[in-house]
């Protein structure tokens, strides 16, 4: 079978950075026997930087699969008008290669985001009759709601009238869908034809990864006092990260006197710099900024740590962060602020506690609690068994076989 993955945002092979869901599915397909090429961006959205194609290049000549990128004229912030240029250019060009060139896969998975490119790759398999696969992982232009100042979101679907046309198409022409988490599926089957196939593939965690780079933290520089209880914040500090939440809850435990708690923050620049700021202006000295980290030593000081924390904004329509998987891999008591799909997970398991967005002085009172825990040294055994269902591996093999069935 050949199969088309469409995807700009997700790392690629020789960036150093640790393989996503596209990358574990590529590997997969390719061990399972099919030719597979991946489409993705000349720009890395991770860290805002040009990518280095040859080294790309070097690293997938030996994975048994192509990478064909983009070019993209690249953005600096997240929510702007030149990421929204930066996807056009990138769907444009991919969509005139798709024409010139003649490739015709049997089936072309594409993520939406971005609905341009999503779009783009519904075209295409119009064209060769190949069968068009949506993987929803962020609903556009929806979650954009909240980037409107007060009294001004009703613009939101006029502004990005074109933007949900795009992703309407998508999701039209879609043979199956596939979504990282229940409220996307939810979202997007009214718009796609009756019966269309349809399975929520987690994002998941490589626990193999995750457990093999784990070390000692003092092998690399970094010294946890004792008695010292940590708090851990990894990942980057998206938009629906209530920052002035988070620096909330560590000055109320500050002002009932747990100076043992340390807020431990691994997280990339500049993502990480509202945060820095805000701690900052209130004075606090209980939070350890770490910056980017290899992921064998993000995955060692999560694991060094005592509970972790996800301060979401419920309006953001976030259903699952991907952070909240390491958090589960590292047997880690979790505090969640929003209700849904990682607050059932929580509370199925006992693995955390789901406190109220809206009052984060109160955030400090169910961390004290989560804190009081006595956890196994060894994370994997304090993990339990509650993480195997989002074992990457596994969900990767689920993938391959939505697919495969899909193309008999």
């Amino acid at each position: 079978m050949r199969i088309a993955v469409v995807n700009p945002f997700d790392p690629l092979p020789g960036e150093g950075f640790r393989p996503g869901r596209y990358a574990a599915l590529c590997r997969e397909l390719v061990r399972a026997g099919h030719d597979v090429c991946w489409y993705s961006s000349s720009f890395w959205h991770e860290f805002k930087t040009p990518r280095d194609a040859r080294a790309i290049q070097s690293a997938v000549a030996d994975l048994g699969y192509r990478v064909v990128l983009g070019p993209a004229p690249g953005y600096r912030r997240n929510v702007s008008l030149a990421r929204l240029r930066d996807h056009a250019a990138v769907s444009k060009h991919l969509g005139r290669l798709w024409r010139e060139e003649g490739e015709r896969p049997d089936v072309i998975l594409a993520s939406l985001p971005p609905p341009a490119l999503a779009r783009a790759a519904a075209d295409w398999a119009d064209r060769v009759g190949a069968r068009l696969v949506v993987d929803v992982q962020d609903l556009w232009p929806e979650t954009f709601r909240r980037f409107w100042p007060a009294g001004f979101a009703w613009l939101n679907p006029i502004i990005f009238a074109g933007t949900a046309r795009a992703a309407r198409r998508a999701y039209r022409r879609a043979a199956a869908l596939t979504a990282v988490a229940c409220g996307y599926l939810e979202h997007a089957r009214p718009l796609v034809a009756p019966g269309t196939p349809a399975e929520v593939l987690p994002l998941g965690v490589d626990l193999e990864a995750f457990d093999g780079g784990v070390v000692p933290v003092e092998s690399f520089g970094l010294a946890k006092p004792a008695g010292r209880k940590w708090v851990f914040f990894g990942g980057a500090v998206r938009s629906y990260i209530d920052v002035a939440g988070l620096a909330t809850m560590m000055s109320a435990l500050r002002d009932r006197g747990r100076d043992d708690v340390e807020l431990v923050v691994v997280a990339p620049p500049p993502s990480d710099e509202p945060l820095r700021q805000e701690v900052a202006r209130r004075g606090l000295s209980s939070v350890r900024f770490l910056g980017y980290r290899p992921y064998d030593q993000y995955a060692s000081v999560a694991v060094a740590c005592d509970a972790a924390v996800i301060p979401q904004r419920p309006e953001a329509l976030v259903f699952f962060p991907n952070r909240v998987y390491d958090y589960l891999a590292a047997g880690l008591p979790i505090l969640n602020t929003a209700p849904g799909e990682v607050a059932d997970v929580l509370a199925a398991h006992d693995a955390g506690l789901t406190c109220d967005a809206d009052e984060p002085a109160s955030w400090a009172d169910a961390m004290e609690r989560l804190l009081a825990r006595a956890l196994p040294a060894d994370h994997r055994a304090r993990r339990g068994a509650r993480v195997e269902t989002f074992d990457r591996a596994r969900i990767t093999r689920r993938f391959v076989q939505f697919l495969e069935q899909l193309a008999d």
